[in-house]
């Protein structure tokens, strides 16, 4: 219970992260590392950071305190505390869960626009949505046409 007590006090101080920045020991397998390394190589572009955060896998080898500590790396990676606003970290963080909501035809489609903020993909689900209904009434006008056409 007292590990857990620990983990809840973590806080995102800049001088906690950066005293954590430079005390940090990488002692992982290779996967973990290529992880590691794919987002230090695209650490500007925050979608593969986000992967590389997301999709991080549990290196028993090194254990709890080592994956912690590679998951305070990439989250940094992605979000980037140091020149993002609490604001803008909240809305790459809502845009991840909005996105993730989403049915997939509609999140693959709206990722393919390349959208560049939560805003962005609102507009761009409104249209699509509004699009789709659109077309679905003409599909019933067209319908009904039909079919009293062979009430004759």
């Amino acid at each position: 219970m007292l590990a857990l007590n620990k983990m809840n006090t973590i806080s995102l101080d800049p001088q906690i992260l950066a005293i954590h920045e430079q005390n940090r020991v990488l002692k992982v397998d290779t996967s973990v590392d290529q992880v590691i390394a794919l987002g230090r190589e695209k650490k500007f572009n925050s979608e593969a950071s986000r992967q590389s955060f997301r999709c991080f896998p549990y290196p028993e080898k090194a254990g709890p305190r080592e994956a912690v500590s590679q998951l305070w790396e990439l989250c940094l990676q992605w979000l980037r505390p140091e020149i993002h606003s609490k604001e803008q970290i909240l809305e790459l963080l809502v845009l991840e869960q909005f996105l993730t909501i989403l049915p997939s035809e509609i999140r693959i489609w709206v990722k393919s626009q390349r959208p560049e903020n939560i805003e962005e993909v609102v507009c761009l689900v409104e249209d699509l949505t509004q699009t789709l209904e659109e077309e679905g009434e003409s599909c019933k006008r067209i319908e009904g046409k039909k079919q009293n056409l062979f009430r004759v």
